[in-house]
């Protein structure tokens, strides 16, 4: 499975939702994209797209501003506003770097391998 895809199941996963229905949003031919309905509009949102929205919320709430998506997508890509999270690996911009097996810890590597690490 493309790390992409499997890091969007495991965000989405924390907000609820099975792996069958985060795999039922991938729309066929196109795993980077999730159907939205919103309303009667129907439109298509990368899981970038999803998740960089939800951080857009809680940096406008943090900071008591009030940032539009695209706002603090330049921000973001710019280097204007510093996040937390690894938003070029999930942008693909860069390669995801598996994390390494630290062999003097008591670490269940089948479990580890099992969520996508080497």
């Amino acid at each position: 499975m493309h790390n992409a895809k499997k890091s969007a199941i495991e965000k989405l996963a924390k907000m609820g939702l099975t792996e069958e229905e985060v795999l039922s949003l991938f729309v066929e031919d196109k795993e980077e994209t999730i159907v939205v309905e919103d309303g009667d509009n129907e439109e298509s949102k990368s899981w970038q797209q999803i998740v960089m929205e939800e951080h857009v919320g809680y940096y406008n709430k943090r900071y008591n501003v009030n940032l539009t998506f695209h706002e603090y997508y330049e921000g973001v890509t710019s280097g204007k506003i510093k996040v937390h999270y690894k938003w070029k690996e999930m942008l693909g911009l860069e390669e995801q770097k598996p994390i390494p097996i630290d062999p003097s810890k008591n670490i269940n590597i089948k479990k580890f391998k099992n969520h996508g690490n080497n």
